[in-house]
C-alpha cells in the first residue's frame, strides 16, 4: 500500500465521521454552509440532515476503497519508486 493511500483514505474516513457527527449531532453552525442552507431552507431540516448522512456515507465507501486498494483498470500503482532512468 502507497502512503498517499493511507493518507487520503484515512482522511476521507475521517471526513465521514465528522459528517455523520454533524448529521445527528445538535450543531446548528454546519448547517449555515451555503449548498446544505439552501437544501434546509427548499426541502426542510431533515433533507438537510440527509445531505449530510449522504455526504458521510460516500466518503466512507470512498475511504474503505481507497484503503483496499481499488484502482480503475488504467491506473496501476508505481513498482519500484526508486528506478533510475
Amino acid at each position: 500500500m502507497i502512503q498517499d493511500d493511507t493518507l487520503v483514505g484515512g482522511l476521507a474516513i475521517l471526513i465521514a465521521a465528522l459528517s455523520t457527527a454533524i448529521a445527528i449531532g445538535p450543531w446548528m453552525v454546519p448547517y449555515q454552509i451555503r449548498s446544505i442552507a439552501a437544501i434546509q431552507k427548499r426541502f426542510g431540516s431533515v433533507a438537510a440532515r440527509g445531505a449530510w448522512l449522504l455526504i458521510a456515507f460516500l466518503s466512507a465507501i470512498s475511504g474503505a476503497a481507497i484503503l483496499s486498494g481499488v484502482r480503475p483498470s488504467y491506473a496501476s500503482p508505481p513498482t519500484t519508486l526508486n528506478q533510475n532512468q
